[in-house]
């Protein structure tokens, strides 16, 4: 049975996606991946891939066209899941995986998003899930993640930084770590790879 890694917040614009693709692409490294995106309006991670660059580690695939015979042949999968998930649909949606990563950034009203993203977590005693602080700046991803230890919530050690470098790849069609022309961009990847080897240590 494949490893499924979810990808998910209620709110959006907290680098959900980047963080799917960026996963992906460490976890095709280590074995055959495929990243299913379940945003059937924006399908930004399909997008993303189907620039005809060659350097992709995984496939992709909208979810509404997998079945188990597509996912079989893979030892992960990875979810890009839609915008503005509800409570419940987390809920399932880390029941039904084997690891949930919630990605948001340090600044308030995204930590406002994630309580309410962690609440319903929190009362159908979800376990499995991974709190991934993105978008860094200064002092900010280490306050929250200290914040949130101390709240006994799972985080994820790895910080990911604030860069525009991410809009640019994704205009590009192409990984962080193939931005070669730009140092912050395999900065930026070099932390995705970080939290690529974290999430393998949680399946």
């Amino acid at each position: 049975m494949p490893k499924v890694i979810s990808v998910g917040n209620m709110k959006g614009g907290v680098g959900k996606t980047t963080s799917a693709v960026h996963i992906a692409q460490h976890l095709g490294r280590k074995g055959k991946t495929l990243l299913l995106d379940a945003d059937e309006k924006l399908q930004s991670a399909v997008e993303w891939c189907s620039g005809g660059f060659d350097g992709w580690t995984f496939d992709t695939l909208p979810y509404r066209d997998m079945t188990p015979e597509i996912t079989a042949p893979y030892e992960y999968i990875v979810i890009d899941t839609k915008g503005n998930e509800q409570g419940d649909d987390l809920v399932s949606l880390a029941q039904n995986s084997d690891l949930l990563i919630v990605p948001t950034k340090a600044d308030g009203t995204s930590a406002r998003g994630l309580i309410r993203t962690l609440t319903p977590l929190a009362e159908a005693n979800i376990t499995n899930y991974r709190v991934l602080v993105v978008a860094n700046v200064g002092g900010r991803g280490e306050e929250l993640r200290h914040a949130l230890a101390e709240q006994d919530v799972p985080v994820l050690t790895t910080l990911v930084r604030h860069s525009t470098a991410v809009g640019d790849a994704a205009e590009l069609q192409i990984p962080l770590d193939a931005f070669t022309s730009n140092r912050y961009a395999k900065l930026v990847a070099l932390d995705y790879s970080s939290v690529g080897r974290e999430v393998l240590n949680h399946v």
